[in-house]
């Protein structure tokens, strides 16, 4: 069957449509967030088509800095899924993005950010990949460092529960929480101490996984591939 026929379930081509879609979180307030863009009537995920010269990756961190104006912080990618629309065949390569806390006080662009457990209706596709990266970044939480990547440097204990909490949708006990931090090793004292209200200050960590934000997301041999196709 040639490109653009119809197959005996109308489809209305054979070659999909192919786009990047991107689900941000960030923490605000003790809150968790995600970002839409506002197409007027209706929401949606921030999305982009990927070009020839630029592989999947790069066209991700592309809607991250050119329609949210959110630098890359964390990215990854979750999974990809095939879907009809209307008669449209579209494949959409998915992926995960973090940004540090406060973002959502600075919405830009046509980005709107809402509460995760207040979402507006959007598509039952985009739904689905926002509730698959939740369960992503709540398992994440269990054996990685990537709360890292939702906090400033340096951060309290208090704010770092904040963000598990938030994560989570539950309150944790404080004293098993530091407990638990503690045992595994991750933090180390920065020999600071910021004040939080009307307590006494509270000692600064950061954590101690060394951490390249260059390499995390592509690999070298992907990297080295893809300079290759793009100069030839």
């Amino acid at each position: 069957m040639k490109p653009n026929q119809h197959d005996d379930n109308g489809w209305k081509t054979r070659v999909p449509n192919v786009d990047v879609r991107v689900v941000v979180f960030t923490v605000s307030d003790g809150r968790l967030w995600v970002a839409l863009e506002d197409r007027g009537n209706h929401r949606c995920l921030p999305r982009g088509i990927p070009s020839r010269d630029e592989s999947l990756d790069a066209t991700a961190t592309r809607i991250l800095a050119n329609q949210m104006a959110i630098p890359e912080r964390y990215l990854e990618q979750l999974y990809s899924l095939s879907q009809v629309t209307d008669g449209e065949w579209t494949v959409s390569v998915t992926y995960l993005g973090l940004t540090i806390a406060g973002t959502a006080e600075r919405p830009s662009n046509s980005t709107v950010w809402f509460e995760a457990e207040a979402l507006p209706e959007p598509n039952h596709v985009d739904l689905n990949i926002i509730q698959y990266g939740l369960v992503r970044l709540r398992a994440k939480l269990g054996y990685t460092t990537i709360a890292f990547h939702l906090l400033p440097p340096c951060f309290s204990l208090s704010e770092l529960q904040h963000v598990y909490e938030a994560v989570l949708g539950r309150e944790l006990d404080k004293r098993n929480f530091r407990r638990r931090i503690h045992a595994a090793g991750i933090l180390e004292a920065t020999g600071d101490a910021r004040r939080e209200g009307s307590h006494r200050p509270a000692r600064l960590y950061r954590f101690r996984a060394a951490h390249d934000a260059d390499t995390y997301l592509t690999p070298a041999w992907a990297a080295n591939n893809e300079r290759e196709t793009t100069a030839t």
